[in-house]
């Protein structure tokens, strides 16, 4: 039931937002402007994305080393995976589907791979902060999210600490005043020692520093597929490198919210308000969102049910597996 509520809002919330971006756009201006839409930019949009993907790939490789050594081929094909299953399937199912195929191919517990990606989604918010907040200072965006930035920078310093928390779990059990709850919760102990797996790869400095080097250049990346999108819409002189972080902020923020599978409604809503602001016409901001939103759903999604089908599964059978998980059914 719970899954299905779940399930249901998500649809709703997409459907609601999808609405107020599109009620006040004319059928035929977004047609014209979807018509001259220079397709050639899709190239250079195609290899960055893939490129991007090929980065979060190595970060987890990084992230799972110390655990046991993995390929970084099968890291690629598990987050392509991982990412189609949440584009097609509710519940943000693609995660838990990526942990439990990582722990079978890789040997690793279920939770050391989770806690490897929790690290991974804490990283993004870190990484996405900074980056924003150098475009902010940078580039002179105002309004917005930096209205809240004394919130923001509450949240960024309790990510940190846990981070940090994680990282030192080692020394932390350790201690003489924690020694003896640990000694007393041993089960406890070893939930902690699991989740502290995953930030292993920070115990090393060129690892750290890699992996903070790659979750930097996936953003960076993504902001470059935004500049591509604004070439081909002739937005160029609008979107400076600056503002291209911020939607890449911004449309990472839209996919946090609870929504349909693909986050469609959450993005176009989100994007076209943004550039609304800049002073981008909204039927133009809105074919903007989209069009990025489907050039980049179409790929990941193709991509990740490939590999699926090169594993023998299917996305009907990993829907009724996953689904039962994550609605507390198994």
């Amino acid at each position: 039931m719970k899954a299905k509520i779940s399930i249901i809002t998500g649809f709703l919330v997409g459907a609601v937002l999808l609405y107020f971006a599109f009620r006040n756009i004319d059928f035929r201006s977004l047609m014209a402007v979807y018509a001259g839409v220079k397709a050639v930019y899709l190239l250079p949009f195609v290899v960055t994305a893939l490129v991007e993907l090929l980065l979060r790939a190595l970060r987890w490789r990084l992230l799972l080393n110390p655990s046991r050594p993995v390929r970084l081929a099968d890291t690629f094909r598990l987050q392509a995976i991982g990412l189609a299953l949440s584009n097609i399937l509710p519940l943000r199912l693609g995660e838990i589907a990526r942990a439990t195929f990582g722990a079978g191919i890789f040997g690793i517990p279920v939770l050391t791979v989770l806690s490897t990606i929790l690290v991974e989604r804490a990283l993004d918010v870190l990484v996405l902060f900074l980056l924003f907040a150098a475009a902010a200072w940078t580039g002179g965006l105002t309004g917005g999210f930096l209205n809240y930035g004394g919130l923001m920078w509450v949240m960024f310093a309790g990510l940190f600490a846990g981070l940090g928390a994680l990282v030192f779990a080692d020394e932390l059990i350790a201690h003489h005043w924690l020694a003896g709850f640990f000694a007393r919760f041993p089960r406890v102990r070893t939930v902690f020692e699991r989740l502290a797996m995953g930030v292993k790869g920070f115990h090393s400095f060129r690892s750290g520093a890699l992996i903070m080097l790659c979750a930097a250049g996936q953003w960076l990346l993504d902001a470059l597929n935004y500049y591509w999108m604004a070439l081909a819409f002739g937005l160029e002189g609008t979107l400076s490198a600056a503002r291209c972080v911020a939607l890449v902020f911004s449309g990472a923020a839209a996919a946090s919210v609870p929504g349909m599978p693909g986050y469609f409604g959450n993005f176009e809503f989100t994007l076209s308000r943004v550039m609304k602001a800049w002073g981008v016409p909204e039927h133009v901001g809105f074919a903007f969102a989209s069009y990025t939103h489907v050039a980049v759903y179409v790929l990941i999604t193709v991509l990740g049910v490939v590999f699926i089908y090169q594993m023998g599964h299917s996305v009907g059978k990993l829907w009724s597996q996953f689904s039962g998980e994550a609605g507390g059914g198994k």
